[in-house]
């Protein structure tokens, strides 16, 4: 990875992928001590409630736990995550890092991808390539490369950024002292105070500075159109190629849609902690990230199934029990989809409907496959058409 922080496919891909892995070790409790245990092929790996790396690492690093600390060098990439991530020393490479409350105070040779409740870079920090941060409360100082784009609630700025800076927030405070070499972009909800002695060589450009958008006008605008649009490619699939286990999926639901959020319930538990209990063993990382990726789709799978079964009931109610063919479930797959999609943004409620709309599709696939997905007795047609 060179020092420019312009990743390449490889490097971006295997972020991801260890990211992953780190999300699966987060509630595991289990010390992994700090030794040849933890080496693979150069690498280190560990998890655990505390997790302290201070042993200097050659190749690359995975952290996860409940409390993270970096306090030697790691040459290659490095990926944490928990509840508390605490970077004290240098990443050659490329850093990924999500955590409630995300520390740096180190020397990056790459970029940096960094998510969490509280993000806060030290003004002793330098991260040689592109950073980007995406928190509830950011407060981002020291030295930074090719460019810093920010997203949160609130965010304060300072020292040094030799590329543009883009940030989208709430708040936005830029500190004294605070210089950038490009291009200073903002877009926030209310004013920005920027001090006197700021230094922008590229000049400052500012979306505008309006009131809080209101609950439907900001719902709207946090709609994932990509989301959506693969959530309908997902149901098109569904209902034109398998249309047979969508049929048996929906009839379970109408059947018995009780036993059958219990049991995505517990599938929706089970499978993390099997994942963790995998990954802990080192060995089964494999294993680990095949269950992942498959949970991962299963879950996307179970929520568009879920969809379509609310959509059939909402074409059953306007058509009043008249056969209804792909084209007007697709169409109540949309209207169901930007529902949830909206109602996303209100506390509590938006959450419990996407957790039951999850659980009714993870149990109907649970129960459709202990009778056997493909053959049985059970009804064979949904009542609002086929």
């Amino acid at each position: 990875m060179s020092s420019t922080g312009q990743a390449g496919p490889s490097a971006g891909q295997r972020g991801i992928r260890w990211l992953l892995l780190a999300c699966l070790s987060l509630c595991t409790t289990v010390a992994v001590a700090d030794g040849d245990s933890g080496l693979f092929d150069g690498d280190f790996f560990a998890a655990g409630g505390r997790v302290v790396l201070d042993q200097p690492v050659a190749g690359d690093v995975l952290l996860a736990g409940a409390t993270v600390e970096n306090d030697a060098s790691i040459s290659g990439d490095a990926s944490m995550a928990g509840a508390r991530v605490s970077v004290r020393a240098t990443v050659g490479e490329d850093l990924y890092a999500a955590a409630g409350e995300l520390k740096v105070d180190a020397l990056v040779g790459g970029s940096a991808r960094l998510a969490g409740g509280r993000v806060i870079i030290r003004p002793e920090s330098r991260i040689d390539g592109g950073t980007a941060i995406a928190g509830s409360t950011v407060r981002a100082q020291g030295r930074f490369g090719r460019y810093l784009n920010i997203a949160g609630t609130e965010v304060s700025l300072g020292g040094r950024v030799d590329g543009d800076v883009h940030v989208y927030a709430g708040r936005l405070t830029v500190l004294p002292g605070t210089r950038i070499d490009g291009v200073l972009h903002y877009r926030v909800e209310g004013r920005v105070e920027l001090p006197d002695d700021l230094e922008v060589r590229g000049g400052i450009e500012a979306d505008g500075e309006t009131a809080a958008p209101g609950w439907l006008t900001a719902a709207w605008r946090s709609v994932s159109w990509a989301w959506i649009g693969g959530l309908l490619l997902v149901g098109l699939l569904l209902t034109r190629v398998f249309t047979g286990f969508l049929r048996r999926s929906i009839a379970v639901l109408e059947l018995r849609p009780v036993p059958a959020m219990a049991a995505g319930l517990l599938v929706l538990c089970g499978v993390p902690v099997l994942g963790v209990l995998l990954a802990i063993t080192l060995a089964g990382l494999p294993l680990a990230l095949l269950l992942v990726l498959a949970y991962a789709a299963m879950l996307v799978v179970a929520y568009v199934i879920g969809a379509l079964f609310l959509g059939d009931r909402l074409l059953g109610w306007l058509r009043r029990g008249r056969p209804a063919d792909t084209a007007w479930r697709l169409l109540a797959l949309v209207l169901v989809l930007l529902a949830l999609a909206l109602l996303a943004s209100v506390p509590w409620l938006g959450k419990l409907l996407r957790l039951v709309v999850v659980l009714l599709g993870l149990g109907s696939i649970v129960l459709v496959q202990r009778a056997g997905p493909w053959r049985g007795n059970g009804p064979s047609a949904v009542p609002v058409g086929s």
